[in-house]
């Protein structure tokens, strides 16, 4: 490897156009920083040059969320802005501006090509796939210099503002910028990104969704007019209330490999509510990744069912206790009645109850025994069994069974959710009622 310290970078002039042999769109973040604030460190590595350059801008220079940050495996979308870190980062600019390039790490941005020219200070940022280029870290210090140049425009363009306009703090604090240019292999990018992003450390579902491993399911949910589109967060800090660990927490419920085989060891999908934070891991195993893209032609009708079991959960409750069952009064279970009703996130559907998912997840598993395999292996529903109305006409009888479950754990809906037996009683008892009704579609 060489490394060569240039006090002195290569002149480039600055130009509108995308960089020389480039056919794909271009964003192009220009910004002044001046030859005193910029230095470039140049590598090659086995005939592959890259080059890294470091710069300290003003904020008033700078322009927040500029950047794309798809190459960030959180998200940074406006939730992330109510965080302590956030806070505490938009303090240090306010309040001790001259300090905060020492307090503040900065941004390390991953660009195609840089062009600087030493005669006007501007330097030229050129960002051609957003999937490889962008602000791979300090996405969240970026996010908060954006916050405070809008308070600061007040309805306009921070960049319209005149200088006159732009507060003494503003002008004063200056901001890290790391650029790398010519890294370009998403196994080096995803290592920088893992390594970079430690100061509050990444979860590893979100270096899953970087890695591509849930981009079946979000091909099939973020479809254009799919009636889950937007609704469902694939990263860290994306501000949904459903991630895409509660999805893989339902399919979990239905994967095969819950099915007893021969003598073996009967298993109970209790780890889709134990353990939920973990379950990118299981999507991660290889011998388990083609059970769970086999429920892809399901996948949607399990969201649906979940909403669904939790809509009428307090109906079938009433038909399975009898008259005057106070669901309300359970352990964990919250009414709603007279007050603002439970809205699920992914349908809309209302609920009187805030049911907790120890006792929804294993009502829901018990439905794993509707599902049944084409001869290539995709999941479809028995005998063209509509799970909906199997729940609607069996939701009581498979309530009773849990219920008797819950008393024996006192109640408890945290150790229901928790327990084999819960899953594998509830289970038999929903393939006892399809049997039944197999028998009489026949009878008929």
């Amino acid at each position: 490897m060489q490394m060569k310290n240039t006090s002195n970078p290569v002149v480039k002039a600055a130009t509108d156009a995308a960089p020389k042999g480039s056919e794909s769109p271009v964003k192009c973040l220009r910004f002044y920083v001046g030859k005193e604030h910029l230095r470039r460190f140049d590598f090659n590595e086995n005939g592959h040059p890259m080059s890294i350059y470091h710069l300290y801008p003003t904020l008033a220079d700078w322009v927040g969320k500029e950047a794309p940050d798809k190459v960030n495996p959180r998200s940074h979308d406006e939730d992330c802005l109510n965080t302590n870190v956030a806070k505490a980062i938009e303090e240090t600019i306010r309040e001790w501006p001259q300090d905060f390039h020492l307090a503040n790490r900065g941004g390390t941005v991953l660009v195609k090509s840089l062009q600087f020219d030493p005669t006007s200070g501007m330097v030229e940022l050129f960002v051609e796939d957003e999937e490889l280029h962008g602000m791979a870290d300090g996405a969240t210090t970026d996010a908060v210099v954006a916050k405070v140049q809008r308070e600061l425009a007040a309805g306009k363009q921070f960049l319209a503002l005149r200088k006159e306009e732009i507060p003494p703090f503003m002008k004063e604090a200056r901001l890290h910028i790391e650029v790398i240019v010519g890294l370009d292999n998403r196994d080096r990018i995803g290592r920088l990104v893992l390594g970079r992003n430690t100061s509050r450390q990444v979860k590893s579902w979100s270096m899953a969704d970087f890695k591509g491993l849930f981009d079946w399911i979000r091909d099939i949910l973020e479809r254009p007019r799919g009636p889950f589109m937007e609704r469902v967060g694939y990263e860290e800090n994306a501000g949904k209330e459903v991630t895409i660990l509660d999805v893989l927490s339902y399919l979990t419920l239905f994967h095969s490999q819950w099915d007893a085989k021969g003598g073996e060891k009967r298993k109970a999908p209790t780890i889709a509510y134990s353990s939920k934070g973990r379950l990118d891991a299981q999507l991660q195993n290889e011998s388990l990744q083609s059970g769970y893209k086999a429920l892809s032609p399901i996948l949607e009708d399990i969201l649906r069912l979940y909403d669904h079991v939790y809509a009428n959960f307090d109906k079938a409750y009433n038909e399975a206790v009898g008259p005057g069952a106070k669901l309300g009064r359970r352990q964990g279970v919250e009414s709603r009645k007279n007050k603002t009703p439970v809205t699920l996130p992914l349908t809309g559907t209302k609920s009187n109850y805030a049911i907790p998912s120890g006792l929804i997840f294993p009502l829901l598993a018990s439905l794993r025994c509707l599902v049944d395999y084409d001869a290539k292996g995709n999941a479809r529903w028995k005998r063209e069994c509509d799970p909906f109305k199997f729940f609607d006409n069996h939701g009581a009888d498979i309530m009773g069974g849990l219920w008797e479950q819950v008393d024996l754990l006192g109640g408890n809906p945290q150790t229901a959710g928790k327990k084999k037996a819960v899953y594998t009683t509830l289970h038999d008892r929903a393939r006892l009622l399809l049997q039944d009704d197999i028998a009489n579609s026949v009878m008929k």
